[in-house]
């Protein structure tokens, strides 16, 4: 119960801080040790299930399947108009390097900022990487899952925490 508060009350922070008009390389400075924070803390308690697929949904999202019968492992979360897709492989382990390996494999990536994360057997990574002059793709991933968003110069801290909570709690049903 106290982590629960303590959780909802550095996010009511995070929010009220992130209209004092951050820059962006403070937003992600900001973001990516945020994401850090809830990487190495319990991972959320699941409160959605979508096909094999268990998960922690923040307030404000909605989160669907793909409408694409043989891609049952990648979800779809919205939240405004923000639109995140999350993939599942169920094959990786929590200590899995895949998804990191195949971003720093991918020459045509500009990465802006990344942070590795190890935690109890655990691997995890942070990237922000340039889609254009305005927009930035955030990457994040736990083990075999991986969640990623194209997003403007906004929000980009609590975006990348958010998206961590939901990786980390991502299980597959038995």
């Amino acid at each position: 119960m106290k982590h629960k508060w303590l959780l909802a009350c550095t996010m009511m922070v995070i929010f009220v801080l992130s209209g004092c008009g951050k820059t962006v390389e403070e937003q992600i400075d900001s973001g990516i040790a945020n994401a850090e924070n809830v990487f190495k803390a319990d991972a959320e308690e699941t409160n959605k299930t979508i096909g094999e697929i268990k998960l922690y949904v923040p307030t404000r999202y909605n989160v669907k399947q793909s409408d694409d019968l043989n891609d049952s492992n990648n979800l779809i979360l919205t939240k405004g108009k923000d639109q995140y897709l999350l993939f599942v492989n169920e094959h990786e382990k929590a200590d899995s390097k895949l998804h990191y390996e195949l971003l720093k494999k991918d020459q045509t990536k500009k990465i802006i900022k990344e942070e590795i994360i190890e935690e109890d057997e655990a691997f995890g990574f942070t990237a922000i990487v340039e889609a254009d002059e305005e927009h930035y793709e955030l990457i994040v991933s736990s083990g075999g899952a991986k969640i990623s968003t194209i997003t403007e110069q906004k929000k980009i801290d609590t975006k990348l925490e958010d998206m961590m909570a939901i990786v980390r709690s991502v299980q597959l049903k038995e």
